[in-house]
């Protein structure tokens, strides 16, 4: 039955102990109490300083139900239907979750059907009780936030609830971190945790279109709105605790969006217009870690794509390594209908493009939502009768993406382009694979590994070190100018650094192309034949290794 409304109110590494789950949740099971007193703001609880989730990959999603019968059964209001992964309500395969007021509840899932079991208490521990202000789930992770932006994770969460089981702990090393809080102002619509496992979505694609395999690990991050909504910075359980780690935005990280969701790597943005677009991310499919991940700049066309995650991992193999740059944003079609500011997206099965996009909405006067695959042309929309999550959002026809553009980046850089018989270059890190995103230039000055100028410069406008891609120009000895793109992915960091550029040198990979249509003509442009076939060693594409400051760059 539908309800007719008014809008106006409205990762990674390590092997699996099976031993260690049990261990972990004896003694969860415990009835919920009155809450407790909020977490202390220096920290996060002190009382869940280990979980299963800091030894990835974990199990294959099974889902059943033992545990479920013992949790305490909730009696006040609740969700009818759970159809939107928001800061209150969640799903996976096998399971529901709500936060009502500070009660994080859970119901088994049955795919749409009426629900005949009634919602429960997730099982936690007593210092987590009656703290927890938003939720998001995702694979077999569910994360908790607390009133002052501390995250919890709980493990297991598309397996029975007897093994279900939180940690506090995040951030290098290995997710034995302290602990840190969701970037950003942590309104709800602005962050979500994303897990992309080797059993529920396995495989992704890169630029080429070429599928490889997530590892033998999982990509766990929560990506958040932060700033003036064009900057997507992530929280990763193994990466340094900072807010240095970002997702370039749409439209070169000028785009402002207002709302995000995020699941299996796909992260949905949408601004105050409606307009929205999706991008396959993730640091390790992006370009870097190289010491798990072979990357390559040019066409890997030649080789075969490997069969399993095992074959995939392997450096210098005989199959094709992951193609960069990562893919770039996807424009999706606007929705033709009323929608408010609740976007959700989930895996719906194993495959790079098996992503569900929702959004919540009015149709004929009926509450629901409208939804389409990641590669769909066109929205539907289901009626659900559920009272709105989110609040009315503008959506006038037409593509509206440049009406409230973030400034440029402020930093303008240059550096000088080495010559090409140094002893090691970027191109030689990149041939040997696993230093590639470790090794920085100030590391190779460092041991005495200097290199010479060559006559070639590399000017930058406007450079975002988030920013996958952007135009620069090379300048030859003579000052004639040539028109390049610059690539670049963020450097494997194993301390906390501030975000964007200072004067703390900020290692990147990447890589100087020519754009197609002259490198096809390349003979008509003297200056641009002679660059290619002296420093880019007659390719369109080369290997770069550069560390950027604000005040310029050092390019290897």
């Amino acid at each position: 039955m539908t309800a007719t409304v008014s809008w106006s109110g409205v990762r990674r590494r390590i092997g699996r102990s099976a031993r260690l789950g049990a261990v972990v949740v004896a003694g969860t099971l415990l009835p919920v109490v009155a809450p407790g007193t909020p977490a202390a703001a220096a920290g996060p609880a002190s009382c869940v300083p280990f979980g299963t989730a800091q030894i990835p990959p974990g199990y294959p999603s099974a889902g059943g139900d033992a545990g479920f019968d013992q949790l305490p059964q909730f009696f006040g209001p609740a969700p009818g239907s759970v159809e939107l992964r928001s800061q209150t309500t969640g799903f996976n395969k096998f399971w529901e979750f709500a936060l009502v007021g500070p009660d994080l509840l859970t119901r088994p899932r049955f795919g749409g059907a009426d629900h005949t079991e009634p919602w429960r208490y997730v099982p936690m521990p007593e210092c987590m009780r009656g703290t927890l202000a938003g939720i998001s789930a995702d694979d077999d992770e569910l994360v908790a936030v607390d009133h002052d932006g501390w995250i919890y994770t709980m493990d297991n969460a598309s397996q029975f609830p007897l093994l279900w089981n939180w940690t506090s702990a995040f951030g290098s090393p290995f997710w034995f971190g302290s602990g840190r809080t969701v970037p950003g102002s942590r309104d709800p619509g602005t962050w979500s945790l994303s897990v992309a496992s080797p059993f529920d979505n396995q495989t992704y694609t890169d630029i080429a279109g070429r599928v490889h395999f997530h590892g033998s690990a999982k990509m766990t991050m929560v990506p958040a709105l932060t700033g003036d909504g064009s900057r997507i910075t992530f929280a990763d359980p193994w990466l340094p605790n900072d807010d240095s780690s970002e997702i370039g935005g749409p439209l070169g990280g000028r785009f402002k969006a207002s709302h995000l969701s995020a699941a299996g790597s796909t992260t949905f943005v949408m601004n105050d217009y409606g307009d929205m677009y999706t991008r396959n991310f993730d640091y390790d499919s992006s370009g870097s870690d190289s010491v798990f991940f072979p990357y390559r700049w040019d066409d890997q066309g030649g080789k075969p794509s490997a069969p399993n995650a095992t074959l995939d991992s392997l450096p210098l193999g005989e199959f094709a390594a992951v193609q960069l740059p990562a893919p770039d944003w996807v424009h999706q079609p606007k929705i033709p209908g009323e929608i408010t500011s609740t976007i959700s997206v989930h895996s719906t099965g194993v495959g790079p493009g098996q992503r569900e996009l929702r959004v919540e909405g009015c149709h004929d006067g009926a509450t629901g939502f409208w939804h389409k695959m990641l590669d769909a042309p066109a929205w539907e929309f289901t009626p659900t009768g559920e009272a709105a999550l989110g609040t009315p959002v503008q959506n006038p026809s037409g593509d509206h993406s440049n009406a409230t553009l973030a400034p440029a980046a402020p930093w303008n850089l240059s550096g000088t382009l080495p010559i090409r018989d140094n002893a090691v270059s970027g191109v030689t890190l990149n041939d040997l694979s696993v230093p590639y995103s470790l090794v920085s230039p100030e590391m190779l000055d460092s041991v005495g590994l200097h290199a010479q100028p060559s006559e070639y410069r590399l000017e930058v406008g406007g450079f975002d070190p988030a920013a996958t891609t952007r135009p620069a120009t090379v300048v030859a000895g003579d000052g004639t100018r040539i028109p390049v793109l610059l690539h670049t992915a963020d450097g494997m960091r194993l301390t906390p650094r501030e975000p964007g550029l200072d004067d703390n040198p900020r290692h990147l990979v990447g890589a100087i192309e020519i754009p197609d249509d002259a490198y096809a003509t390349r003979s008509a442009d003297p200056a641009l034949s002679r660059f290619v076939d002296t420093w880019m060693t007659g390719k369109s594409i080369i290997a770069i290794t550069l560390d950027a400051t604000r005040d310029g760059l050092v390019i290897r």
